[in-house]
């Protein structure tokens, strides 16, 4: 094994781990809406990463030997990755679902307040006022 081959191996399973890091702030913060775009887009940094690291990889014009280990903890990684972006997606489904039926319920709230009988009177006020 050379060594663009190792560090091709240790870089990317570092990579991967950062990016599983990202995946657990995923899963920890669904609710809070404003802070998922930042990390999504640091998400999409790492992936950047990952296909510069192969682009360079392909330069050097180098054949990729990783060990097997290396190659099981590569693979344990994705592994993570797809089951905690699937738990990602039915979260965010399951957030977006609560969202819009309290939005629905917020709107049926106005509509009835919008209805409600008025007790104060809106006649006569203005002859009583002259007198």
């Amino acid at each position: 094994m050379n060594d663009y081959s190792h560090e091709f191996c240790q870089e990317k399973i570092l990579i991967l781990k950062e990016y599983v890091t990202k995946g657990e702030e995923i899963l920890s913060s669904v609710e809070d809406w404003e802070s998922l775009a930042g990390i999504l887009e640091e998400r999409d940094q790492l992936i950047g990463k990952l296909q510069e690291l192969e682009v360079y990889i392909k330069l050097k014009n180098s054949e990729i030997c990783c060990t097997q280990e290396q190659k099981r903890e590569i693979d344990n990684l994705i592994k993570l990755i797809l089951d905690m972006d699937q738990s990602c997606i039915r979260l965010i489904q399951d957030e977006k679902k609560k969202t819009l039926k309290d939005l629905k319920a917020n709107q049926q709230n106005q509509k009835i307040a919008d209805y409600q009988i008025n007790l104060t009177p809106n006649y006569g006020t203005f002859l009583d006022a002259k007198k």
